[in-house]
Parts: structure tokens; C-alpha cells; sequence
């Protein structure tokens, strides 16, 4: 590309030269000419006041003046005879003219010819001749377009520097932009293109910046869904096992309500896995509203069987008022669900889900009677006991965070408490700087 921009900058430079030289080289030598011409009038005119006024009667011999510069004269008298010193034995076309009391010049082979009249007291006595070869003008033509010549490669020469700059200024930014785009197709969406000062490239680099951001969001969202789904459709597998388990131990009389209950396992299974595609494929999923008893209800009932099961009581204790919340049912089904189940898993005695009210928000507490977090469960996942009481809670936290809410650990140690704060819909947003 550097060499292409190069090319045509100086393509144009070339042309402009061309352009503008060619009809200049023309003026340039039709003006020296007439340069030429003009200096050997002036000799002329020089010469023809030296010629005395009686030269066509007294008989004495003129004598003409020697020009430095080459010029050679001769004197005709009114007949056209050559009285005194070089040229044509009779006047020529040029000297004739003079003798017409006109001042004339021309090119006669290789020599530039100028005649002037000689007048004493207003009366034509006589013609001046002067004459100088071609090759002094000829010459000095030559020096002036071999000067416009090197002027014309010094042009070039500028416009070269000048060319390799700007290729260079627009080529680095390209270059910058392809290492990008081989880095983002390699899978780096860590790329930063800077700014250059080209408009243009300035906007592709920002568009390409954004595009990589947008890609490593998507992609990471759809790596976490891959964990995400992973944990979350464990347990309620286990749970369909453990129920088909215990179907073929203990058969009931009729076998449809075992597959009933299976078929409303697959369907929440299948729930699950579209609730959780949805959420890695949104950044946010706030601005609806949801009256959280409905889910509330949903969860009680949908983790019945498990605590039954194991011999654990769960409770959900309801505030006489739940207002409605902004973000989403399933999501907050799905907070709820991550929480139960790790209370089940790795708690003790009684889980507990419940409820308090302020002006603006509802906050949801789930509460066991279990040891505890030795650390922030929504740190980076760590080995052994404490870390496993972790699993599935960032996910918790993610979801809570795109409603938008937050979650946090009110307790860590025994009788741990992690709080659900989500924003009130029935209340009206406050200016800001109130």
C-alpha cells in the first residue's frame, strides 16, 4: 500500500510538472530571445550614434564600435550600399526595412540580425546593421531550462519525502487495523487500536474495539451459560433419578403419576436451560415487574419433595406486603433455586426464605442452620469444604446483578444469611441529588 500511495502522489507531482513546466519552458525561451534581440538593438542603437552626420558626403572612413558580446555592425547609406564595416556588399530585407525608417529584426540562419535607422535632424541619412550568432542566446537558453530541469527534479525529490511521509502516516494506522483484525480472529478480543488522526481510521478502529468488547461479552456469556447450565441442571437431575429410583423400589399402583412427575422435571429441566441461554445472550434483563409471592410460592412447592426427602424443613415466611419488584420471575426463581440448593447441599437444619420491606427496595433472606462460610462464598471458587459451599453463587450474583439488584452476605458464620435486594416498582425514581 506504502508503495501504491507513493506511486500516485508522485504520478500527480509528475503531472503538475508537466502541466505547468512544458508551457513554461516555451515562455521561457521565446522571452530570452526576445532578450537577445533587444540587447542587440540597444547595440544598434548604440552604434548608429557614433556614425557622424556627413559620412555620405565627406568621403572619411566611419568607424563602428567593437561589441564585447560578439555583435558585428555595418553602415548602408540611403541606396543600400555597405559604406562601412560587416555584412551584405547591399542591403537585405532587414537593413532595407530600416532604410524605410523601421526598425527591424530576423533569424537568418544562424545569426539573429537587427537593423535600426540613422536620422540626423529628423532626415534619414543612413541604416545600422547588427548581427550575433545564435549560439550565445542559444546557450544561454540552454542554462535556464537545465536550471527548470533540475528545479522540476528537485520537485520530484520533495515530493518523494513528502509522499513517503504521508504513505507512511496512512499506511501505519491500516497496518495497525489488520494486526487487529488478525488478533480478533485469532480469538484476542483485547485489542485497542489507537487513535492515528485519520477520521476515518479512527472511526473502523473504534467500530473494530467495539466489535472485539461485544465479542468477548457474548462469548464469555456463553462460557458461563456452558458452567452455569452444568451446575444448575444437577440437582434437579439427581432429583429425577433419585424419584425414578424410587418409583422401581417402591412401584405404585398406578405408574402415570411417576412419569407425571418425571415429565414436570424434564419440563423444568427444559425451562432451565432456556432461562439460562436467554440471560447469557442479555447484559441486562431490568425494566419489567414481577410480584415475587408468585415466586415464592413457586419455589416452596418445587422444593418440597428434596426437603422432604431429606428430612429438612423448609420455610418460607412472607411478609403480610410483598410489593412488586423490577427484573424478572424466572431469573429470581433461578437466584432462589442456586440458594436452597446450596443450603440443602451443604447447610443444616431448616432453610429458611424470608422476607422485609423498606420505601424502596424488598429484600429476600435465606437463612440455614449450618456452619457457615469461612470467607465470601462469591469469591473465586477455592478447593476443600469451604470452597464447595460456593458452587453455583456467582451465578446467584450475576443474575441478581442483571435485574438489576444486588446480593450479599449478611452472615458468615453459623446460621449464615445471604441477602436478595431487589428495587421496589411501585415506587417512583428520586431526582438525582436529593
Amino acid at each position: 500500500m506504502r508503495r501504491r500511495v507513493l506511486a500516485a502522489i508522485l504520478a500527480v507531482a509528475a503531472l503538475a510538472i508537466v502541466l505547468f513546466g512544458a508551457p513554461l519552458a516555451v515562455v521561457v525561451g521565446r522571452l530570452l530571445d526576445e532578450g537577445a534581440t533587444l540587447r542587440i538593438e540597444r547595440e544598434a542603437v548604440l552604434a548608429s550614434r557614433t556614425v557622424p552626420a556627413d559620412f555620405a558626403t565627406s568621403g572619411d572612413p566611419v568607424e563602428l564600435p567593437v561589441s564585447p558580446e560578439g555583435v558585428v555592425f555595418g553602415l548602408y547609406d540611403t541606396t543600400g550600399a555597405l559604406v562601412a564595416g560587416s555584412g551584405p556588399a547591399t542591403a537585405d530585407a532587414v537593413a532595407l526595412r530600416a532604410l524605410g525608417n523601421e526598425v527591424s529584426d530576423a533569424e537568418v540562419g544562424e545569426t539573429r540580425v537587427v537593423a535600426v535607422p540613422v536620422a540626423v535632424d529628423e532626415k534619414l541619412v543612413g541604416a545600422v546593421r547588427a548581427e550575433q550568432s545564435t549560439a550565445t542566446g542559444d546557450a544561454r537558453t540552454r542554462r535556464v531550462l537545465w536550471g527548470l530541469a533540475g528545479l522540476a527534479v528537485g520537485v520530484l525529490a520533495v515530493a518523494v519525502a513528502v509522499g513517503w511521509v504521508v504513505a507512511s502516516r496512512l499506511v501505519r494506522p491500516v497496518l495497525r487495523l489488520r494486526d487487529a483484525a488478525v488478533r480478533l480472529g485469532d480469538g484476542d478480543f483485547a485489542i485497542d487500536v489507537p487513535e492515528s488522526g485519520v477520521a476515518e481510521l479512527d472511526q473502523a478502529g473504534t467500530a473494530m474495539t467495539v466489535t472485539a468488547e461485544r465479542l468477548d461479552d457474548l462469548i464469555g456469556r456463553e462460557r458461563r451459560f456452558t458452567a452455569d447450565v452444568s451446575h444448575q441442571l444437577r440437582t434437579p437431575l439427581a432429583g429425577l433419578r433419585a424419584g425414578l429410583e424410587t418409583e422401581l423400589a417402591f412401584p405404585r399402583s398406578d405408574p402415570s403419576q411417576a412419569l407425571e412427575e418425571a415429565l414436570g422435571d424434564v419440563d423444568r429441566l427444559d425451562q432451565t436451560v432456556t432461562d439460562l441461554l436467554a440471560f447469557a445472550r442479555t447484559a441486562h434483563i431490568g425494566g419489567s415487574e414481577f410480584h415475587p409471592s408468585d415466586v415464592l410460592g413457586a419455589v416452596q412447592e418445587g422444593w418440597r419433595q428434596p426437603f422432604a426427602r431429606a428430612g429438612r424443613p423448609l420455610r418460607v415466611a412472607a411478609a403480610r406486603f410483598v410489593p412488586p419488584v423490577r427484573g424478572s420471575a424466572a431469573v429470581l426463581r433461578h437466584v432462589l433455586d442456586v440458594l436452597v440448593a446450596n443450603a440443602l447441599e451443604h447447610g443444616e437444619g431448616a432453610v429458611t426464605i424470608d422476607t422485609q420491606v423498606n420505601d424502596e427496595t424488598l429484600t429476600l433472606q435465606v437463612t440455614d442452620e449450618g456452619p457457615g462460610f469461612e470467607t465470601s462464598p462469591f469469591e473465586p471458587e477455592a478447593d476443600g469444604p469451604a470452597g464447595s459451599r460456593r458452587l453455583g453463587l456467582p451465578l446467584a450474583r450475576r443474575l441478581v446483578e442483571s435485574m438489576p439488584g444486588r446480593i450479599t452476605v449478611a452472615r458468615l458464620g453459623p446460621h449464615p444469611q445471604i441477602d436478595v435486594v431487589l428495587q421496589r416498582a411501585d415506587i417512583a425514581r428520586r431526582p438525582s441529588g436529593e
